[in-house]
């Protein structure tokens, strides 16, 4: 081999490496990778964002769950999201969706402040989807924000100002308030990621069960809007309350095959209040089972739930049968009268 041809072949393969590891800073670069179940897109949120809650939709529509109760009453047991999605974009949730999150929180000012957001990923043809919304939506305009299209939905009627949609890749669909939607849309596009900065939210995230149909996180924000006492065991009317501890955050994780699993983590202030906290909890199970003389099947729902501490922490553990859900129906009379217009 001629030395030209050493140096030649030397150089392409430095250019060689060189190309690879830029790649691998771009497509490893931790930015841009996932935080627990949450996928890179949804990074370019808010990083006011508070609460996070995500649903495996595969996994949701494939489950028990869905089949036994939706089947159904499908109104009444579909998601709203999924319903708000089909409307403003056209789409089949339970064809077309993988994952849904929706966050909400400190998100930006403007006609609809404080209102969540939806990153929606799935397997759909953007084409076909960007046309249903510009031709078969009533009301729809839009605008460019950072070179992506955002289409506004009027609906001053409701006295909400504009929601919005926009695409932040081929496969991933942000909706919600205007001012929110162009601000994630935005960061997307200049390959910012905002909810990097919200490192205790974050930890939340990073702490989900993997593979869970659906999931939930907030911090004390969120927590805030929940109610600080509860009726005692007297039940509503009685003059006696339970004070609830304040808790600092809140992780909760759910599966739906093969039974319904529940697993809370709540954080309180210190170990006394998580100690209160479980206490709560466990007088709560208590009083099912002494109601089991009634409803033998309260005996079985209290044995379903466990609870436990961990220094601040609070465990909640709840495994749920389908057989034990079914018997908590409802029952149907079997002398129901018929249809109108029936003999």
């Amino acid at each position: 081999m001629t030395r030209s041809r050493t140096v030649v072949m030397g150089s392409a393969m430095i250019v060689g490496a060189g190309a690879l590891v830029a790649l691998g800073a771009i497509y490893l670069d931790p930015a841009r990778a996932a935080v627990g179940p949450l996928p890179p897109q949804a990074l370019s949120l808010p990083a006011g964002t508070r609460f996070v809650m995500g649903l495996d939709v595969k996994r949701f529509v494939a489950s028990p769950f869905y089949t036994r109760y939706s089947a159904s009453a499908r109104a009444s047991a579909r998601p709203q999201a999924f319903a708000e999605l089909e409307e403003k974009t056209g789409l089949n949730p339970e064809r077309d969706v993988d994952q849904v999150y929706i966050a909400g929180g400190d998100i930006p000012t403007g006609p609809r402040a404080g209102a969540g957001l939806v990153v929606v990923t799935g397997r759909f043809d953007r084409y076909k989807v960007a046309h249903a919304i510009e031709t078969e939506k009533k009301g729809v305009t839009s605008k460019t924000v950072q070179g992506t299209t955002v289409y506004l939905f009027n609906e001053d009627r409701s006295g909400r100002g504009n929601g919005a949609a926009a695409f932040l890749d081929d496969n991933t669909i942000v909706f919600g308030g205007q001012a929110a939607v162009e601000q994630t849309v935005a960061a997307r596009a200049r390959g910012d990621v905002p909810l990097r900065n919200n490192t205790a939210l974050l930890a939340l995230i990073e702490s989900v069960k993997p593979g869970s149909t659906f999931w939930m996180v907030g911090d004390q924000t969120l927590l805030a809007n929940l109610p600080k006492s509860i009726p005692g065991p007297g039940g509503p009317g009685t003059t006696q309350s339970l004070e609830l501890p304040a808790l600092k955050s809140l992780v909760v994780t759910g599966d739906l095959d093969p039974q319904v699993s529940l697993d809370l983590t709540g954080e309180a202030g210190d170990e006394a209040a998580a100690k209160n906290l479980a206490d709560v909890v466990r007088g709560f199970v208590a009083l099912a089972s002494l109601q089991a003389n009634q409803k033998p099947e309260l005996k079985q729902l209290a044995s379903a739930v466990s609870v436990s501490t961990e220094a601040t922490r609070v465990h909640v553990a709840a495994r749920f049968p389908y057989e034990l859900l079914d018997s908590l129906q409802p029952r149907r009379s079997a002398t129901a009268p018929p249809p109108a217009g029936m003999p």
